[in-house]
């Protein structure tokens, strides 16, 4: 009996030194939360509430871009309005399809539906809890008056997928407002 009860506190170390080195093993996703909230916290999210989400990986080869961008405007160069198809950009800058993939996998292993994959596009759209996207992404999600919910830190990703990652959408819904300050005169 006592070597049972020693086989289940081993098994239980291992899970949390596993859990432990996981959560050290993340980066925050800087700029991923409303930084302006209106209204004050109604509370925490109900933990049930379906969130659909999105996920958009970075582009690859971000100085290459800029180089393309300009030649393209120039016209001594042999780029200067050649312009590239969607697939061509996406061959050139897009995520790489293994990075692409290993995304996709660990926000199904983590319990997430996938609803849409395009790499194309640079998303993955998904769905699943709130409660499973506070656990996941390590942010507390609030509620606000009329239906509002806002997540109140940056979520956290595997550091593996630091600059693989670019955003996470869906784990607020708050608008965001643009001023008409520049608004042109008619």
């Amino acid at each position: 009996m006592a070597a049972g009860r020693a086989g289940i506190i081993l098994a239980c170390l291992v899970v949390l030194v596993s859990a432990m080195a996981e959560a050290q093993n993340t980066v925050k996703l800087s700029g991923n939360h409303p930084t302006t909230i209106p209204g004050k916290p109604a509370g925490p999210i109900d933990p049930r509430r379906t969130l659909s989400m999105s996920v958009t990986l970075g582009l690859r080869d971000a100085q290459g871009l800029q180089r393309l961008l300009s030649e393209q405007q120039d016209p001594g160069s042999p780029n200067y309005r050649r312009w590239l198809t969607p697939q061509e950009f996406a061959s050139h800058f897009g995520p790489d399809p293994a990075q692409f993939n290993a995304v996709r996998d660990w926000l199904v292993e983590q319990g997430f539906e996938i609803e849409s994959a395009s790499l194309q596009r640079r998303s993955i759209q998904f769905k699943g809890s709130a409660e499973l996207a506070e656990r996941v992404f390590e942010t507390r999600i609030e509620s606000y008056g009329g239906g509002a919910y806002a997540n109140l830190t940056d979520p956290s990703i595997p550091a593996r997928f630091a600059g693989v990652i670019a955003a996470i959408s869906g784990l607020d819904n708050i608008a965001h407002a643009v001023p008409l300050t520049n608004r042109p005169k008619l």
